[in-house]
């Protein structure tokens, strides 16, 4: 994802804005902007509203946040980045704090989590049922398909028909 300008002059809001702020003025620029609701070409549209959202999606996530100012402010200091963690791995490494993740995947939702878990405990009660359903009725727990058993079946005939047509052709010689 790349924001092409800053996401706080994207999103007309101050570098100090709070989530609630930021949130707001969001919702009032997607309703504007959104390509089936504004009046600008759709090409354009699409791309601005692609823009905010992008813009949203950085700031509302206060880890990747944190490290867009933290570029802005090394940009403004004309430090390098590459000084800049070096200094910082230096830091946590001696204080033992923890190292940020500064990957662009979102941690799961407790919401997400708890379906995940719904979901191993359906499929872990359907299995257990399905086997003492099958014990109850008497059926094995491993059977083999029908179509490998038909083609066992079938070259096991042909075999015994082979040798039967054999032993006869020889007997009768």
């Amino acid at each position: 994802m790349t924001v092409s300008k800053n996401p706080y002059e994207l999103l007309h809001v101050m570098k100090t804005a709070d989530i609630q702020e930021i949130k707001k003025e969001f919702h009032r620029l997607s309703k504007l902007l959104h390509p089936d609701t504004t009046l600008l070409p759709p090409k354009q549209a699409e791309k601005e509203f692609r823009q905010i959202c992008e813009a949203y999606e950085l700031l509302s996530d206060p880890i990747r946040r944190e490290a867009y100012d933290r570029k802005l402010s090394l940009a403004q200091k004309n430090m390098s980045v590459e000084d800049y963690e070096s200094k910082v791995k230096t830091v946590q490494l001696g204080s033992k704090k923890k190292i940020v993740n500064t990957t662009n995947r979102r941690p799961l939702s407790g919401g997400e989590l708890f379906s995940l878990l719904l979901l191993c405990i359906a499929l872990c009660i359907s299995l257990l049922l399905a086997i003492v359903v099958a014990l109850f009725n008497g059926k094995e727990l491993q059977v083999s398909p029908i179509w490998l058993q038909s083609y066992y079946s079938h070259s096991f005939a042909q075999d015994n028909h082979i040798k039967f047509v054999h032993d006869v052709k020889s007997t009768t010689a």
